[in-house]
């Protein structure tokens, strides 16, 4: 058993959830930097070694790289990639990005995930506060809720609200079209602001993830390419069977990107939320809709 201090310094937190810490730290042993997941509890090494296999199995250069997990006592820690600069959640604070830029990073994740899904794991929590754009290169990170193949029925009953698809929901069997949706909503986030569905309250955010009909792309960006407009829609259909495939998603944004002018695009003005959009901790579905389900 290492200790957590005689390998890692740690140096400042980047990011507390309802699963842990994450920290800057230095690699002393190898002189590099690195971020370093820790959390507590008689579970907790089991579930970071279950996070880093899964992280590990997928070999795409825009999905996180993991090096290894330890215990220091009551604290059980995972090491990965530090990357730099803040994720796309804490720059949709400031507002959307431009449409073009918006696209580009959708399109890497939809790349991403594509690889994701080949090595049978599902991500169950595509969002911005897991996407991390550093210059041109963008890394999906955080593998902490990942579904596989050899899970039971693929299923996972943790996300975050704003960011769920409707299966996830009602405690449904999670498939490829459950990452599909997310980052469909991920999409309207990044070139709105806002994802579709919002809230002051979580159940009220995955009630309409499950009953409403989101609002179309191009009723809230104005001139946006017809196609790029029916994509987000198919992206957001409540059946999964009739979500686009990623090998679709990214064959159309890289057709709009290349033909259609998106750096003239601007979102209408949205209205004000009470509330925060995106809770900082993934959390569990607060609510099932579904008869016969039971609110977790």
């Amino acid at each position: 058993m290492t200790r957590l201090a005689d390998r890692y310094e740690l140096r400042r937190v980047l990011g507390r959830g309802g699963m842990g810490e994450v920290w800057a730290a230095r690699d002393v042993r190898e002189g590099r930097d690195v971020a370093v997941k820790t959390a507590s509890g008689s579970a907790a090494l089991d579930r970071l070694r279950r996070e880093a296999t899964v992280a590990a199995s997928v070999d795409h250069p825009g999905v996180v790289g993991v090096h290894g997990t330890g215990r220091d006592g009551a604290t059980s820690y995972l090491v990965m990639d530090l990357l730099p600069g803040p994720d796309l959640g804490r720059v949709l604070g400031g507002g959307p990005l431009p449409a073009g830029e918006a696209v580009r990073v959708t399109a890497a994740v939809a790349d991403a995930l594509a690889a994701t899904h080949r090595a049978g794991v599902i991500h169950g929590d595509v969002k911005p506060a897991n996407v991390v754009v550093v210059g041109d290169h963008v890394v999906l990170i955080d593998f902490g809720v990942a579904a596989t193949a050899a899970d039971d029925d693929g299923q996972v009953t943790f996300g975050t609200a704003p960011f769920m698809a409707p299966e996830q929901v009602v405690s449904g069997p999670l498939t490829p079209a459950t990452d599909v949706y997310a980052l469909g909503c991920l999409l309207t986030a990044a070139v709105t602001g806002r994802p579709p569905f919002v809230g002051e309250l979580p159940t009220a955010v995955l009630h309409r993830h499950v009953r409403a009909t989101p609002p179309r792309l191009a009723d809230l960006v104005p001139g946006v390419p017809a196609e790029l407009d029916e994509l987000t829609a198919r992206m957001l259909a409540k059946d999964p069977a009739r979500r686009s495939g990623l090998d679709e998603v990214g064959d159309v944004l890289a057709r709009v990107r290349r033909d259609a002018p998106l750096d003239r695009l601007r979102p209408r003005p949205l209205p004000a939320v009470v509330g925060s959009l995106e809770p900082d901790a993934t959390q569990p579905a607060l609510v099932m809709l579904e008869e016969g389900h039971r609110a977790a």
